[in-house]
């Protein structure tokens, strides 16, 4: 009989590629995530996976074997949502704060099915702009980027790939880059104060990485909307979510173009932050849920 703890690090290994990446996730240790990958070859009777240059990926039987584990995975996580509304009824109140990057679009789709589906909670959305700590009073938190040692438990569920983005029209004016050198030539739209650390760039294919100068803040916001805006309206280059801009370009077409596709910028974090300790269970019935509901495109 399979394990689901063995199961489910398996298929998040297959969808991450790498391992260190996937025990970050699963808040394991990557010693614990191999011998959970090794004793499930071993149940199988087969190998899974096979180590490429760029990361781990499936076998031919790892392909057709996850596939069936994501299903095995769904039929648990919905049995178990079955029962537990048979056994206790999951009803309260419950606070849930989350930086102003999610509380629009996503975010606020996945709190409303929620509801839906648990019809007797009752929910106070509050954004925060400034890192939760665990004294602050945070029963669960969605923030971008790592949190460290801030007091409370902190899970990464995804990563959030980025790039630089400009209005056609403004590149058609003054000019497309095609290496991040040219980039300083060119006018900043920094809301975000991406630009106030060096901002590196990385070219996998080539092997290269190039660190662009810090810029110098005069406005700032912590409104990603503000931010995309401001690009779309010719103001100039700047870094947004690849997941947000392909959202905002689906909705309103040609506003928004990436700039230098062969380079990379380090991906951000999504974090899930909640206390330590044992969790009322409305707050573990959001955190499994907001778990389940991450986008395949933040998973990678």
């Amino acid at each position: 009989m399979h394990r689901l703890s063995e199961l489910a690090a398996f298929v998040a290994v297959v969808e991450s590629a790498s391992l260190t990446a996937t025990a970050r996730q699963m808040s394991l240790s990557k010693s614990t995530l191999s011998r959970r990958l090794t004793r499930l070859e071993a149940r199988v009777g087969q190998p899974l996976l096979r180590r490429r240059s760029y990361g781990l990926e499936p076998t031919d039987a790892g392909q057709v074997f996850a596939g069936y584990c994501r299903d095995m995975l769904d039929i648990d996580r919905e049995s178990r949502y079955a029962l537990e509304q048979l056994s206790e009824r999951v009803v309260g109140q419950l606070t849930v704060h989350a930086h102003p990057l999610f509380m629009r679009g996503w975010f606020m789709h996945n709190v409303e099915a929620f509801l839906a589906r648990f019809t007797e909670i009752e929910l106070n959305l509050v954004t925060l702009t400034q890192p939760p700590t665990g004294g602050s009073g945070v029963s669960l938190c969605l923030w971008p980027g790592e949190l460290g040692d801030c007091g409370l438990r902190s899970e990464v569920v995804g990563y959030l790939t980025r790039g630089i983005y400009a209005h056609p029209d403004y590149l058609a004016e003054r000019g497309t880059p095609t290496h991040p050198r040219e980039l300083a030539d060119h006018q900043w739209v920094d809301m975000l104060g991406e630009r106030r650390v060096p901002l590196e760039l990385r070219n996998d294919s080539q092997r290269l990485v190039y660190r662009l100068a810090p810029l110098r803040l005069r406005a700032r916001t912590d409104q990603l909307v503000l931010q995309a805006d401001a690009i779309a309206r010719r103001g100039g280059l700047g870094v947004l979510p690849d997941w947000t801009a392909a959202k905002r370009s689906h909705a309103h077409p040609g506003t928004l173009c990436r700039c230098l596709p062969d380079w990379s910028l380090p991906a951000l974090p999504v974090t899930l932050a909640y206390p330590y300790g044992r969790l009322p269970r409305k707050t573990v019935c959001l955190l499994d849920y907001l778990r389940e509901a991450i986008p395949q495109a933040w998973r990678i």
